[in-house]
């Protein structure tokens, strides 16, 4: 198993926050996206090694993308993790900043000072979430 990943996250995040309040709408919700990954890939990691995961198991099962608004990558976290994340009050709001940082990098939208602040608003809920479910499965 490789070492556990620093929480690069909670910079980016600060990265994020940087960038809405000095205007750069767009890029802070693709920083906070990214930061949303980067902790969803270190739970992955902390969930296999929980588990007792092989290093073939994690290969075979190990998703591409850690974005938990993908419905496959997000099945193998609930089973991974017993956490149903969607059931949370925070995600209609973390859905919606999944879907507006993908038509921001995809499609060429532009963000709002409004959508800037609620994909982080949404992005900072969903890290704190997955930092517990990390601390509770490091915990077992």
């Amino acid at each position: 198993m490789r070492p556990p990943i620093p929480p690069y996250y909670r910079q980016l995040l600060d990265t994020a926050e940087r960038f809405r309040r000095e205007g750069e709408y767009d890029v802070a919700v693709i920083m906070a996206q990214t930061a949303c990954e980067l902790v969803t890939e270190s739970a992955f990691e902390t969930f296999f090694r929980a588990h007792g995961s092989t290093e073939s198991d994690k290969k075979h099962l190990e998703p591409r993308a850690y974005d938990l608004g993908n419905d496959r990558v997000r099945a193998l976290y609930a089973l991974l993790s017993s956490d149903r994340i969607e059931r949370e009050p925070f995600w209609n709001g973390f859905k919606d900043h999944v879907k507006r940082r993908h038509g921001i990098v995809h499609k060429g939208h532009r963000a709002t000072p409004q959508e800037a602040e609620a994909s982080l608003d949404a992005a900072t809920d969903f890290i704190a979430h997955v930092e517990a479910a990390i601390a509770g499965a490091s915990a077992t």
